[in-house]
């Protein structure tokens, strides 16, 4: 069977993570989390950025090892059998089908919120766009995200320093739904960890862009570190923006109202343009990771062999259903079935579990005491995470881990995966 072009470097690798992890994320959640809790959001950003480092150097380590288009799945694989890479499978699968959704819906909610419309109207064009880039070459397709992910950072710092400048502070803490003077319940910021910690979640989707890498052992981790670094710093000025201009940031396309306020209807298109070339950059460079996974998993026999088929070095099948099944969610939002606040929690606890078996491929696989401890403290951490949580939400991701399971069995005993060569 064919295989990906490697054609990844630093470079280029840390632009498509930081096209892949900087959207919703970005222009969205600093709105939600302020809406959700009020002047504690800032507590749950930073909390968030903590939890996600040491998980982070995680995948960083693995993803140099074990460099394979299959990402998590691939790891898990190689550290639990089939079984456990089939359950990772389709908990990615199950929350990037909720979490890109969202993500396009963000870029929709800015454009409806400048010109009026459906959002989910404006979110299915941005996807059948990305879907377009996605046809491109694999060579071609790295330079239109490198150029894009070069250009959405200069028009990003632009946001922040206007956007800090021009703001004036609210002159109360007036309500939201979380009244901004008053501390919420645990389990409320525990529901709003969740929510943001979507924010910090893409590098285990750029996992799966490990098999691209022309040297994924010394290029991968120094391309996870540097996308980390600059999306902290850019969350943090954004959420400050956010909570500096008080109720008038809160809701789901905040700097829509910020910058309409400031600076009226040029203000709200420039930065609906903003909203919707990032969240276009955000979902070209997620569809190729996602369909990387899809890619794997045809080539693995999870899903039919002919997904698995590349043209023009890119497996055009697997895009395309990939793209289907984001639209059809995304109808699921607009027909009111399901809103926003869902998908971003839904996507982020799936990414936590993922991160959990992350860590405990990395207490299987390695034997150094250094990656031992950090995969403890990882399991600690997460399970810490949890506790607070509650077990609520859990029953999505228990459906998908138990289906998993059957398929596995359902499949026969359990086949060695090849590791890749050192």
């Amino acid at each position: 069977m064919a295989e990906l072009k490697k054609s990844l470097g630093v470079t280029r690798g840390t632009a498509m993570m930081l096209n892949i992890v900087l959207g919703a994320g970005l222009l969205t959640l600093p709105g939600l989390a302020l809406q959700e809790v009020g002047a504690s959001a800032t507590l749950i950003w930073i909390a968030c950025a903590v939890a996600a480092a040491p998980l982070l150097w995680v995948f960083g380590i693995l993803g140099r090892r074990y460099p394979d288009a299959g990402g998590i799945a691939a790891i898990m694989g190689h550290a639990f059998g089939r079984q456990g890479r089939i359950c990772a499978t389709l908990l990615f699968l199950g929350a990037v089908s909720v979490g890109l959704p969202a993500i396009a819906l963000t870029g929709g909610h800015y454009v409806a919120a400048t010109f009026g419309g459906p959002a989910a109207l404006y979110a299915a064009i941005i996807l059948l766009a990305a879907l377009g880039v996605n046809f491109l070459s694999a060579e071609t397709a790295g330079r239109v995200n490198t150029f894009i992910a070069s250009l959405v950072l200069v028009f990003i710092l632009g946001l922040a320093i206007v956007g800090y400048l021009a703001v004036a502070p609210a002159p109360a803490p007036a309500p939201v739904t979380v009244p901004l003077q008053e501390v919420p319940s645990l389990s409320h910021m525990g529901m709003a960890f969740m929510m943001v910690f979507f924010a910090f979640t893409g590098w285990e989707v750029s996992a799966n862009l490990g098999g691209e890498f022309r040297n994924p052992k010394r290029d991968l981790p120094r391309a996870m570190a540097l996308s980390f670094a600059v999306a902290v710093v850019l969350y943090l000025v954004l959420s400050q923006v956010v909570a500096k201009a008080g109720v008038l940031g809160a809701g789901p396309a905040p700097f829509a109202q910020i910058f309409g306020q400031s600076f009226g209807i040029g203000g709200s298109v420039a930065i609906s343009a903003l909203a919707v070339l990032l969240i276009f950059a955000n979902l070209s460079a997620a569809v190729w990771a996602v369909s990387r996974m899809v890619y794997s998993a045809a080539r693995d026999g999870l899903l039919p062999a002919p997904i698995a088929r590349i043209r023009n070095d890119v497996p055009l099948n697997a895009v395309m259903l990939t793209v289907a099944v984001l639209l059809g969610v995304v109808a699921l939002v607009g027909s009111g079935l399901l809103d926003m606040a869902q998908l971003l929690a839904a996507a982020g606890q799936n990414f936590l579990l993922l991160y959990t078996g992350a860590a405990a491929s990395l207490l299987r696989l390695e034997r150094k005491a250094l990656y031992r401890a950090l995969s403890l403290l990882c399991l600690a951490l997460v399970a810490a995470l949890f506790i607070g949580r509650g077990g609520e939400g859990l029953a999505y991701p228990a459906l998908l881990i138990a289906l998993g399971l059957v398929i596995a069995k359902a499949q026969g005993k359990d086949r060695p995966i090849a590791s890749p060569a050192e």
